[in-house]
């Protein structure tokens, strides 16, 4: 139902001036898009508080119930929330001066309360999700919100209101890209681990890492007894992850997504190592060392064929002139450089080898590394940073522009190389960053044999 423009410009009194939970139903049916009458949304004090607490609420809750894990709050988090917050009210401000007949702004922000849930579950979404999942719930979110304001906008004016809702829309994707840009983290918990300091591991990081460190040679070989055997008659992709920096998550996510997209264009999901520095989680997976790394090389090794190509993605911290940092609490910060990672594939015989380094000043391991039966990815020159290496963030921005977007789409990796690279430097270069500059070499022996049509994978353990 319409309503009519004296109540809209408050001659007479709607009839949700009764109570605020007339008006939260309104909205919640104007989510679920059923019929509405406009005049049971005014812009209540009341239903702006209730709106706002529960929301608020709502979010203080939302990690402790969906991380096991021990959290405890943070203040941290208040100015970028605050930011948020005074998005709201912007976008609130843009519907009521663009719409036609003026929408009151009380009206508008009570809308835009309505529609915090629907960006809530985005949030959540972007930390569990990571590969085109995410982006299909993208598209079904935006489309969800640019319904529920087309058919509020209606129910309250009357009338359609495309300039309001183009320039809503406009506003939120800037508001976005800004927030990602700055790496804002309107999160209030954080990991118990994170309130200790990063470099400065405590006593019981010693301890917890002592028990564990002398049983990796065991954990390696138990895992890579699992693998499945080769085929001896044909060309198989070994995968090996190795997450160097244990203080931040980011390392291990991306380590776990290139497993997945290798597995998906190689079939190597059954034929899988990962060696993984996270504070956070002892158990899932070896520890990544120096020496752990040498005796998986020297395992799968043993476990491969002449024929058979190793795929390897190490991902971590990385130092100018001294390769990718090894360091997690509770051990000596150690660097692994590429003339010591070319002696470990050569000692393990190791002949045919995908080597990806996500890393700052990575491009120093593509001069080491090349030869004709090897491919060298690197996230940057030997003299350039790589970005978005923040807890914040779901991956890197390497990360996001190789494995998430390029590789899973590309027919190469030459191809998948080319598109991130070209990715990568439009980001940069429109945030203001010195660019990246991702290099690399393609052995021309190794990009034949790869280039040859691929077989159906297994289904991944």
């Amino acid at each position: 139902m319409n309503t009519p423009l004296a109540a809209i410009e408050g001659i007479g009194a709607p009839r949700g001036a009764r109570v605020p939970v007339r008006e939260v139903f309104a909205l919640l049916r104007l989510a679920f898009f059923m019929k509405v009458d406009g005049r049971d949304i005014v812009g209540r004090d009341s239903t702006i508080a209730l709106l706002s607490v529960t929301a608020l609420a709502a979010w203080i809750l939302l990690d402790p119930l969906l991380h096991s894990r021990e959290l405890v709050f943070s203040w941290y988090g208040v100015p970028d929330l605050a930011g948020v917050a005074a998005g709201v009210l912007g976008f609130a401000w843009l519907l009521h001066k663009l719409s036609r007949p003026p929408l009151e702004f009380r009206r508008a922000l009570v809308l835009t309360l309505g529609a915090l849930p629907l960006a809530m579950l985005g949030a959540v979404a972007s930390w569990k999700l990571v590969d085109i999942m995410l982006q299909l719930l993208g598209v079904v979110l935006a489309s969800w919100a640019l319904a529920y304001f087309a058919r509020a906008l209606r129910a309250i004016t009357g009338r359609r209101q495309p300039i309001a809702l183009l320039a809503g829309a406009a506003a939120t994707l800037l508001f976005m890209l800004s927030f990602d840009y700055l790496q804002a983290n309107p999160r209030l918990w954080v990991r118990a681990e994170d309130r200790l300091d990063r470099f400065n591991a405590s006593g019981v990081d010693w301890a917890r890492m002592s028990r564990v460190q002398f049983a990796q040679q065991s954990r390696i070989d138990a895992d890579v007894a699992r693998l499945d055997a080769q085929d001896a008659a044909a060309m198989d992709v070994f995968f090996l992850g190795f997450a160097g920096y244990g203080h931040q998550q980011i390392f291990a996510r991306e380590i776990d997504l290139a497993s997945q997209v290798v597995h998906s264009r190689y079939g190597s999901g059954t034929r899988s190592l990962r060696l993984v520095n996270d504070r956070t989680d002892l158990d899932s997976w070896p520890i990544a060392s120096e020496p752990g790394l040498r005796h998986a090389l020297r395992k799968l090794g043993e476990n491969m064929g002449d024929e058979d190509v190793l795929f390897m993605v190490l991902s971590s911290h990385g130092d100018r002139g001294e390769g990718v940092r090894v360091s997690s609490p509770g051990t000596v910060t150690t660097q692994i450089d590429p003339g010591v990672l070319d002696d470990m594939l050569d000692e393990a015989g190791i002949l045919w080898r995908v080597i990806v380094v996500s890393a700052c000043y990575s491009g120093s391991f593509v001069e080491a590394l090349s030869n004709d039966q090897t491919i060298v990815i690197t996230a940057a020159a030997h003299d350039r940073k790589s970005f978005g290496c923040n807890d914040s963030r779901a991956l890197t921005y390497f990360g996001e522009a190789f494995f998430r977007d390029a590789l899973a789409r590309s027919d190469s990796l030459r191809a998948a190389f080319q598109a991130a690279r070209a990715a990568l430097e439009k980001k940069e270069r429109a945030g203001g960053i010195v660019p990246s500059l991702p290099q690399a070499s393609f052995g021309r022996q190794l990009e034949a044999r790869l280039n040859e049509p691929a077989r159906s994978a297994d289904p991944p353990r």
